[in-house]
């Protein structure tokens, strides 16, 4: 199954198919294998968002120097992108 990245801005989205349904349960589920917010409706479909995991820095990595346990001073780290080594021939 292809995966379709979904992006939008403030201005949210709408489902118009949904219009008009009226929803019997709302679950939330999180197992190791599935995360998804589910709408069961009472026609007996079903609407789910699946979330994906993903890590991201909400921060400039930071190099501390402590004195005593504690940060005496700081600073922000410059960052690059990892350039892939072609091997030799």
């Amino acid at each position: 199954m292809k995966q379709k990245l979904v992006r939008w801005k403030g201005e949210g989205i709408e489902y118009p198919a949904l219009c008009g349904k009226v929803i019997r349960q709302v679950r939330f589920v999180n197992d190791e294998d599935y995360t998804a917010l589910t709408i069961e409706f009472d026609d007996d479909t079903l609407f789910s968002f699946p979330f994906k995991a993903s890590i991201s820095l909400s921060r400039d990595p930071e190099l501390s120097s402590l004195k005593g346990g504690n940060i005496v001073r700081w600073k922000k780290l410059k960052t690059r992108p990892v350039m892939r080594r072609l091997p030799r021939k």
